[in-house]
């Protein structure tokens, strides 16, 4: 059974219920008024609720940004009243901020959960399928430690978003947030920062960038391009990337590396998929198509 060709079907999926949930949750933000940057903490409100935190804390499961950025729009946060902040870098979620947080993705669950991509019968044994894989995911002892998948699952738990669509897209979700707390502990390992091994992912990705590229490819995430001059020394200097006249390139080195990174983070991802049998995967491949091309049907 090819494993991949399921989860490259369920992450296609995925990009379908989060363009419709992200519609929604930006129309509740224009209606809300919030201020340009609120993504940042309206994604530490979802993962940690009224629970203390920190930039490391968030860092952990958003790792390819810079802590200085996220403290500045935090910062900012408190300043608007949706946080506030001990003045030591611990921020918490006012009511304000919560209570926004929790208007925008209610405001996605509520669009997703009138969507019909498949019956309800074949939706329900999917999401069995998926809650025993990502159940095995949530207690297997690879990586060690389940940042994204648990703060999650106890997201979507409070938020009532298992009872959208039989669990389907909140089941997606949790083994997305597996499959990137395997890439994080495979990555991190060669200990780089999450914005230096972002450079070498995009360059392994294209043949030669100038510098000019790669740093407008990376510069979503606020990080700046002096960061990203700094980010192409340490490749250099590991082996892993060269630079001439303004052209930055991956080496064999780097690309081996990566290969190997992604090789790992496949054999984490996939180890608990075994929990089901043959016969189990052959229906999960069945009807992760079929949910593939309902969603594609209706978003045409």
């Amino acid at each position: 059974m090819n494993l991949n060709s399921i989860w490259s079907a369920l992450e296609e999926s995925l990009e379908i219920f989060n363009g419709y949930a992200f519609s929604a949750a930006g129309k509740a933000a224009k209606e809300l008024s919030l201020p340009a940057g609120y993504f940042t903490w309206v994604q530490a409100i979802w993962l940690f609720n009224a629970e203390p935190f920190t930039v490391t804390h968030f860092m952990r499961c958003f790792p390819y940004g810079l802590a200085q950025v996220n403290d500045e729009r935090f910062a900012s946060a408190v300043q608007q009243g949706y946080l506030a902040s001990n003045g030591q870098g611990v921020y918490r979620a006012t009511e304000s901020g919560r209570s926004s947080a929790l208007r925008l993705i209610q405001a996605g669950i509520d669009l997703t959960a009138t969507l019909t991509p498949i019956p309800k019968e074949l939706l329900r044994t999917l999401g069995n399928l998926l809650a025993r894989i990502s159940g095995e995911a949530l207690h297997s002892p690879e990586p060690p430690v389940h940042v994204l998948i648990k703060a999650k699952q106890d997201f979507y738990e409070r938020t009532g978003a298992f009872a959208v669509l039989e669990g389907v897209a909140t089941y997606c979700l949790m083994l997305e947030g597996h499959r990137d707390d395997c890439y994080f502990a495979t990555w991190s390992a060669h200990g780089v920062e999450g914005h230096t091994w972002e450079v070498i992912d995009v360059l392994s990705q294209n043949d030669a960038l100038t510098f000019d590229d790669l740093h407008h490819k990376l510069s979503g995430r606020g990080v700046t391009e002096e960061v990203h001059a700094e980010d192409v020394k340490e490749l250099v200097r590991r082996g892993w990337a060269e630079e001439g006249s303004g052209v930055v390139k991956t080496t064999e080195a780097g690309k081996q590396v990566r290969v190997e990174v992604e090789a790992e983070t496949e054999r984490l991802f996939f180890s608990t998929w075994s929990c089901l049998n043959e016969s189990e995967l052959g229906e999960l491949s069945n009807l992760t198509e079929q949910l593939r091309d309902g969603l594609r049907s209706l978003n045409e």
